[in-house]
């Protein structure tokens, strides 16, 4: 009995077979050609290797990168960026990934790159090219979005932060437009900067004649002023001196009595060097005018 046991012992040995699950890993059994319908999670498992077959499935989250990817813009600008993508299978069903019979171990290249590809071209296809220049984070919103509509139904989880493009840059023919569209932009700054300082040298020739304008009408009405106050000082003066001379003649004239007037003819005749006329007659007028005496002595 004991030897019979050990037989059997060592026949049911060699038709099973143990298989070990580590954590982040899951297995799937197909058994004479039928799948278990369950995701096996970290253990041992023992089963029967003739029939049946153990697959291990990596349930970690893992990165997969396309490089040179091409899309265009909104704007019809063709673009390359190289994208990353941190994703994982869905431990619980990843079975079914595989039940679909349409990728396998393969789901890398024949799900997740196309999905790729399309997401990164719907997603461009909503910006122009500045406003992914100027703020990329919007299109990586955008394409995470659509990558994980795409990807769900295979059972495979993209995480909201899961895609990162991580070079990005526009056709060779657009970034030569740029510096061209800068060039000219260049051009046209420094022909405005010229344009500036000639209106700006002209508003300050004018400024400096309008000055030196104001300057000699205002030293015009100061000459004039003060010719026209020196003219006014000589008007007075001559009014005051009229005024003088008249007030003086008045009170000469009113002094002038007429003896004194016979005074001052006798004076200047006496100043002249002749007598004083005498009048006289009995019945009729004599004048008589003394004759100057001569100093000369007689001989």
């Amino acid at each position: 009995m004991n030897i019979l046991k050990t037989v059997v012992i060592v026949f049911g040995l060699l038709l099973t077979a143990c298989g070990q699950v580590d954590p982040g890993e899951r297995a799937i059994f197909v058994r004479w050609g039928t799948m278990d319908q369950a995701c096996y999670g970290q253990g041992l498992y023992w089963y029967e290797p003739f029939g049946t077959n153990m697959d291990l499935i990596s349930v970690r989250e893992q990165a997969f990168t396309r490089q040179k990817m091409a899309a265009a813009t909104r704007d019809l600008q063709e673009i390359h960026a190289d994208v990353v993508v941190n994703f994982s299978l869905d431990g619980q069903n990843c079975h079914r990934m595989f039940d679909q019979g349409q990728s396998g171990h393969q789901y890398k290249e024949v799900i997740l790159a196309p999905a790729l590809d399309d997401a990164l071209k719907a997603g461009t296809a909503h910006f122009a090219i500045d406003e992914i220049i100027q703020n990329r984070e919007k299109l990586r919103i955008e394409v995470t979005k659509s990558l994980q509509a795409r990807v769900a139904k295979y059972y495979i989880i993209v995480p909201d932060n899961g895609v990162k493009l991580v070079n990005f840059e526009p056709s060779k023919e657009y970034l030569k437009s740029v510096e061209a569209k800068q060039i000219q932009q260049q051009a046209a700054l420094q022909e405005a900067y010229k344009v500036e300082q000639t209106k700006r040298q002209a508003e300050s020739r004018a400024a400096a004649a309008k000055g030196e304008a104001d300057a000699v009408r205002e030293a015009a009405r100061g000459q004039a002023d003060a010719t026209r106050a020196e003219a006014q000082a000589r008007a007075d003066a001559l009014k005051l001196e009229a005024a003088a001379q008249a007030d003086y003649n008045a009170k000469v004239s009113a002094s002038l009595t007429p003896i004194l007037i016979q005074n001052r003819a006798i004076d200047a005749w006496r100043a002249g060097g002749a007598q004083v006329p005498q009048v006289s007659g009995a019945g009729g007028l004599l004048l008589q005018i003394p004759m100057p005496q001569s100093s000369k002595p007689k001989e």
